[in-house]
């Protein structure tokens, strides 16, 4: 009886190790990670930039080399990025370092990315972070990261508005009106008006200079920056509203009068249809049309998704079937190579007239909303 007592209590034992074995988590290959060993070091632990300083140098980081675990022979390159410290998704564009142990940022280069998070004056902690990438040809290494924070504090490169300084053509009234920035640090300014015919320039605040003037070598659009004495004054003969975009770098410096197609509601446009995921929904997150241009083309607006053959599509702009559309330009338009689009309306104004797709697949329906230039695209996805 006791040997039949412990055969038993031995069996269960062994049940219960495989079934505690059966449970275990199952176990996938993953890359292993390498330790620092760059120890990348800043040369400065707080950094005030200086605008008269501005080519520079203004903080040299450096690092120990790091070494492949495949071969000796193997060749090591460098990148490095900043961000601040409290928020990691905001980093800089990765810049090469190549084989070198070190790099320079100038105090412009520096104040480039510091404008992105902070006012001028205002001090942020920084993050700097360092990339090795083992170069092999037959492995894939892991790359290792070193990390060190240091605070700095930028200046106005870009000042936060601009104000667009108009004289009246027929009053002489002068007024003023502010551009903002849609974000700091793009030297990329904007605002809507109702325009009349007048001429005008634009400052950097209450003071009479510095001033941007229309260069005289230009095609109407370029501007002149003058600290001191005469310039020459933008023209306007149009009358409605109009959106100015001033773009301050140097690459385009220049001021445009935009005619921009106003949506009924700010910000609110959606796709819908059985030619698309979305359905017959009204005004869903899944079919929100994004702003997807650049602060120089804000009138881009677009919708990435899963596109039906024979399906129908409208844009809405409002909260339901009452409100405003964009309508296709005839019936059954194909969006692949119809890409006329005509101003929105209501259904009644002109039937309920839908774009019909000739494909199925992930595209990118696009709008351009440039009243002079109203056109689709539908293009593959990536």
């Amino acid at each position: 009886m006791k040997k039949k007592l412990l055969y038993n209590i031995s069996l269960i034992c062994a049940m219960c190790a495989v079934l505690a074995s059966c449970n275990k988590d199952p176990e996938y290959f993953s890359l292993p990670y390498n330790a620092d060993e760059m120890h990348v070091r800043c040369s400065v632990e707080d950094v005030v930039l200086d605008k008269s300083k501005g080519n520079q140098s203004a903080v040299t980081f450096s690092w120990d080399k790091a070494t492949s675990p495949v071969s000796a022979s193997d060749v090591v390159t460098y990148k490095l990025c900043i961000y601040p410290s409290a928020q990691k998704d905001q980093k800089s564009a990765y810049l090469d370092a190549g084989t070198n142990l070190s790099l320079t940022l100038t105090h412009d280069e520096l104040n480039s990315m510091v404008a992105r998070w902070a006012l001028p004056g205002q001090s942020v902690r920084l993050t700097a972070q360092v990339v090795s990438a083992v170069n092999n040809e037959t492995r894939y290494v892991r790359p290792e990261v070193s990390t060190i924070e240091f605070t700095a504090t930028g200046y106005e490169k870009y000042p936060t508005y601009l104000y667009m300084i108009m004289t009246d053509s027929e009053t002489g009234t002068v007024t003023n009106q502010r551009l903002e920035q849609h974000q700091l640090g793009t030297g990329i300014y904007e605002a809507t008006v109702n325009l009349k015919a007048c001429s005008y320039h634009f400052t950097t605040g209450e003071e009479a200079y510095p001033v941007y003037g229309m260069a005289a070598d230009g095609d109407g659009q370029q501007m002149q920056y003058v600290t001191d004495g005469e310039y020459t004054e933008f023209e306007n003969s149009v009358n409605g509203r109009r959106t100015i975009i001033v773009d301050t770098n140097p690459e385009y410096n220049d001021c445009r009068v935009l005619d921009i197609v106003t949506l009924p509601t700010p910000g609110v446009i959606w796709i819908c249809g059985n030619g698309c995921s979305v359905g017959w929904n009204t005004n869903t997150p899944d079919g929100h049309m994004d702003m997807v241009g650049s602060a120089r083309e804000p009138y881009y607006y677009a919708w990435t998704g899963e596109f039906i053959a024979g399906g129908e599509l409208k844009i809405g702009l409002g909260g339901g079937w009452g409100d405003y559309f964009f309508y296709a330009p005839e019936n059954n338009a194909d969006p692949l190579t119809d890409h006329r689009l005509n101003m929105y309306r209501k259904q009644d104004a002109g039937g309920d007239v839908k774009w019909v797709p000739s494909v199925s697949g992930r595209y990118t329906f696009t709008l351009c909303l440039l009243a002079t230039d109203l056109h689709t695209t539908f293009e593959p996805a990536e």
